[in-house]
């Protein structure tokens, strides 16, 4: 696998909305976002208190299913064979947010006549939804493990 098939989205979003329901956590804040690329919608918990957003702001959203530059799958296992242990150069060294978790639901959207999908990760608790073409969502599949890298633009 190459470094480059293990990047499943990479696109540039900007921050719409923040806690649009309210705040309901001290340490974090819900973010309504869109694409620029791929016109993706996208909500996401994020922890403020390491990774301040605000209204306007941009930032490049990767998904990937290793941090191994070379594209290698992970052991699964936080050993001495980790990447960040073991001294080796990672996707995490280009981004200053990453969260790793799940993939735990997709569900078709055909509420504004257009084909779209959902799908849902938790990063240990903190949500995020991502929606859009279908094309290009297919390959995040329900419970597959996914590194989230953010960067500012």
């Amino acid at each position: 696998m190459s470094a480059r098939d293990a990047l499943i989205l990479d696109d540039v979003f900007e921050v719409i909305q923040k806690d649009p329901d309210g705040k309901k956590f001290d340490r974090v804040s819900r973010y309504i976002c869109r694409s620029e690329l791929y016109e993706f919608d996208l909500t996401i918990d994020i922890n403020i208190d390491i990774y301040p957003l605000k209204v306007g702001d941009k930032f490049n959203l990767v998904l990937a299913t290793t941090i191994n530059r070379d594209g290698a799958p992970e052991t699964g296992k936080y050993d001495e064979t980790f990447p960040t242990i073991a001294k080796r150069e990672t996707l995490m060294d280009e981004f200053e947010y990453v969260m790793y978790g799940l993939i735990y639901k997709y569900k078709p959207d055909t509420g504004a006549g257009a084909v779209r999908v959902e799908v849902y990760a938790s990063f240990g608790g903190l949500l995020m939804k991502v929606k859009g073409d279908p094309a290009k969502l297919a390959v995040l599949e329900v419970d597959s493990n996914v590194y989230l890298l953010m960067r500012k633009v």
